[in-house]
């Protein structure tokens, strides 16, 4: 098939889907098939007052973990948002006239030139080890209204193939936006919590984890709570829950930086403090002025229950046993993003067998009835009374306990719980993790 004909062929294609999901994973597909690339990403402007924020909305051929930590791009931290933006120099030669960002050798960008020609890089295309990266402005009614973003591991994949692809990108937008607001809304809605709940590992020494996650299904009223949990093997398990001030685009954007932030930190150095400290150095330097970020960060010896707790603006953790549940009494410290150069202080409990570490975020205790709030002590006879001792069906049951308290008059959150339990010595093998994730759709908790 000739170019002229593959053009015509995908915009057809384009032309006849049913829905957004159909006409975003026919582009991402022919672009794989057409290019040869290993990943294929289609991602949208969402415009913010800030900056704007490009929305992986179909991933094709990616790793999960490059999928994940490229799924919410701030338009001002890479070169897919310059190229979104249209705030590119064409003199340079890794810019075509069309205005996408092509280059066959990307381990060789930094050394040919200098920083301020290639601007700010997130560095997560490198770390994947591609070397020929692609990012198309795409357009519709003669504006740029998203990118797709093409990467290979080989070298000078793409040189043949971009000058059909820009011209694919330069009409395909049109298909692609004559959908419903509220279709491509829903497909953004569904890649952010892509980023901001990655997948648990599924086999943790000792430990069980249960996630429960109920979130808003507007774009205005999206709500930025996050968690990790890492396998950082012999220095133990890792719990990160957080959430970001406000609401909106903004708020999970800024929780998925977070996110990449605090895991990349970790994996240099796990203690909690020292890795909040230093997450809280980097993001004080990026985050608008009018956010910042709240995190409870727990690492847990799986072999004796020894676990180090920081809190950064986070409601404490609870420890649960079969009679109640208790507070870890640790220092509240300011949270994530206000000011830099903060030293963070940590405590550390000990988990028996059987007890249960929960973990959550302020959409829990906070619910709200009349002047009452849920609170803690909400949460401690939630789980108590719950007759299924599992951590899923605890984090389950203190989330819909909440749901249920709340009162509709006021605002809602989001809600997070991830229940840890230590195993008893005799029990003690790989066990699968149990997640339980749902989304609210006009005010009810799906099951």
């Amino acid at each position: 098939m000739n170019d002229l004909q593959e053009l015509t062929a995908i915009l057809e294609t384009l032309g006849e889907a049913a829905s957004f999901g159909d006409a975003g994973e026919s582009l991402v597909r022919w672009a794989r098939d057409y290019t040869g690339a290993e990943s294929a990403i289609l991602r949208l402007l969402q415009p913010d007052a800030d900056a704007p924020w490009l929305m992986a909305c179909v991933v094709d051929g990616a790793s999960a973990a490059f999928a994940r930590d490229e799924t919410v791009i701030h338009g001002g931290e890479c070169i897919c948002g310059r190229v979104a933006a249209g705030s590119i120099d064409t003199s340079l030669p890794f810019y075509t006239e069309d205005g996408s960002f092509y280059w066959g050798s990307l381990g060789s960008l930094s050394r040919e030139f200098a920083p301020e020609q290639v601007g700010s890089l997130r560095g997560r295309c490198m770390k994947e080890l591609f070397e020929s990266v692609a990012i198309v402005p795409l357009r519709a009614a003669g504006r740029i209204v998203g990118a797709l973003h093409l990467a290979d591991k080989r070298k000078d994949r793409f040189a043949r193939s971009i000058e059909v692809v820009e011209a694919v990108c330069r009409l395909a937008g049109n298909s692609l936006m004559r959908h419903q607001t509220r279709e491509r809304e829903q497909a953004v809605l569904t890649a952010i919590e892509t980023a901001l709940l990655p997948i648990v590992p599924s086999r943790l020494e000792n430990l069980e984890v249960g996630v429960s996650f109920t979130s808003a299904t507007e774009m205005a009223r999206l709500g930025g709570d996050f968690y990790d949990v890492l396998d950082l093997g012999d220095a133990g398990v890792l719990v990160v829950v957080g959430d970001v001030s406000g609401k909106g685009v903004e708020a999970a954007g800024v929780a998925a930086r977070a996110r990449y932030a605090l895991e990349e930190r970790a994996m240099d150095d796990p203690d909690p403090a020292t890795f909040l400290g230093a997450a809280n150095d980097s993001l004080a330097r990026v985050l608008p002025p009018d956010r910042f970020i709240t995190v409870a960060a727990c690492l847990v010896d799986q072999r004796t229950g020894l676990t180090t707790v920081c809190l950064a603006g986070h409601p404490s953790p609870l420890v649960l046993t079969e009679r109640g549940g208790d507070q870890i009494d640790a220092p509240h410290n300011p949270p994530l993003g206000i000011i830099s150069g903060l030293h963070y202080e940590e405590a550390i409990c000990r988990l028996s067998p059987d007890d249960t570490l929960l973990v959550y975020t302020d959409g829990l205790s906070e619910a709200r009835r009349g002047a009452a709030l849920f609170g803690p002590e909400g949460i401690v006879e939630a789980a108590v009374s719950q007759s299924e001792r599992d951590p899923g069906s605890i984090a389950r049951a203190v989330c819909s306990a909440a749901s249920e308290f709340h009162d509709a008059v006021h605002p809602d959150d989001d809600r997070l719980a991830i229940a840890v339990r230590l195993l008893e010595r005799d029990r003690r093998a790989p066990t699968m993790q149990m997640v339980e994730s749902s989304v609210r759709r006009t005010g009810k908790e799906e099951p």
